[in-house]
């Protein structure tokens, strides 16, 4: 092909075009249902597992699918428009006009047996997605609630097991739980998109904020609490050292979900209490908040989350994504970011120190690494929508 003097010449090997989906719309898209919970302004923000349901939705639709959300809506829940965005369906709405299925997926929740059975005998496969610890959660379970029953496993019926990535280690229990083959369990991609910061909010307002002085910086802590996994007390120890070796220091310490300490009184009468910090006054407990509400408090704080096996958080992503600093101990993420390992304490400190003294400095690099990071997990990433069309095709 001959150009003429001046017109645009691109080096192929450079401008790559990806396969993507026809804009061409299409009468006999198949559907997938996504087994939910009530999704309203309040659930969303529970945990990253109902976002995650969304975020999955949005990605099946610009797969070409019909995405729907089989749930019983509550009338008396509040929604942003962008949730009644979102088409949903209800068991009833299947038995009287049944539709093309290619995948009813679980998450968070379990269907019957009975249910599940019809749902395959008209062409749908069922699949069981655990995005959770559950071999440790069903062990804290029976350990620590006596009293606690919920439908967390029900066993049939099940075509299928996936896990994200950062829980492998449970796949093979999932399956052997469900009585389901080995080679029907597989891993299957971490996806991301920064929809419920930009729909709940706008990253103008919840945008990290430089502090005058880095000797005043707070530091927040946003881990649920709820078991060892994603618990204060690392990060608590990690911040008293700090305050010890660095004493121009002299912050606050917010720990959201800090309510949840006084149900343990060891940790709540001899733990708090045997901090300096806490002697001083600077460390201070709140009930549970959301992400935008947590950010909008702490516009110019400093961030850490600690979380054993649960290598992926999204609150990580949306800080980084509002520049954040946030100190991580997630393996998979050790490229990017303020990581840390609990293996290496003196690292630690002074990686909280740079954190806290440098940002400002270092905020050109840490968007890239939180460009390149939330890219990497991207629904519209190539590799990511490629991966997920093998999977859907071959269930």
């Amino acid at each position: 092909m001959e150009y003429l003097p001046g017109n645009t010449q691109l080096p192929s090997e450079e401008y790559e075009t990806t396969q993507l989906e026809s804009l061409k719309p299409s009468p006999n898209r198949s559907a997938i249902i996504l087994a939910s919970n009530d999704v309203n302004d309040h659930s969303l923000f529970l945990n990253g597992l109902t976002q995650n349901i969304l975020i999955l939705y949005q990605l099946f639709e610009s797969l070409g699918y019909q995405s729907y959300l089989l749930q019983q809506p509550s009338g008396s829940s509040e929604k942003k428009a962008f949730i009644h965005s979102y088409r949903t369906i209800r068991t009833q709405d299947i038995l009287v006009k049944p539709i093309s299925i290619t995948a009813f997926i679980e998450i968070g929740m379990s269907l019957d047996a009975v249910t599940r059975n019809y749902l395959r005998s008209i062409g749908a496969k069922i699949v069981k997605l655990y995005l959770g610890n559950i071999l440790n959660i069903d062990i804290e379970t029976i350990q620590n609630c006596g009293s606690i029953f919920f439908h967390h496993h029900l066993v049939g019926e099940i075509d299928a097991i996936w896990t994200s990535p950062h829980y492998l280690q449970h796949l093979d229990y999932a399956a052997v739980l469900n009585r389901t083959e080995m080679d029907r369990s597989r891993v299957v991609p971490y996806v991301w998109d920064p929809c419920f910061v930009t729909q709940y909010g706008t990253k103008e307002t919840m945008e990290w904020i430089p502090p005058t002085r880095w000797e005043e910086m707070d530091i927040v802590i946003t881990d649920p609490n709820i078991s060892f996994q994603k618990c204060f007390f690392y990060s608590l120890l990690l911040i008293e050292a700090f305050s010890k070796k660095y004493p121009a220091w002299k912050g606050k310490v917010h720990v959201v979900n800090g309510d949840r300490i006084k149900l343990s009184a060891n940790a709540h009468n001899t733990f708090l209490p045997s901090l300096s910090m806490h002697q001083q006054g600077r460390i201070v407990l709140y009930p549970r908040k959301s992400i935008h509400t947590i950010m909008r408090d702490h516009r110019s704080a400093c961030f850490i989350t600690h979380q054993w096996n649960n290598d992926y958080n999204y609150m990580t992503l949306e800080l980084m994504y509002c520049h954040y600093p946030i100190l991580h101990n997630s393996i998979g993420w050790a490229d990017y970011g303020y990581y840390y390992s609990i293996n290496q304490w003196d690292n630690a400190i002074e990686t909280l120190h740079q954190a806290i003294t440098s940002h400002a400095q270092q905020l050109p690099i840490y968007q890239t690494h939180a460009a390149q990071l939330i890219w990497k997990h991207s629904i519209h990433h190539p590799q990511i929508r490629q991966r997920w069309k093998a999977i859907l095709a071959h269930i």
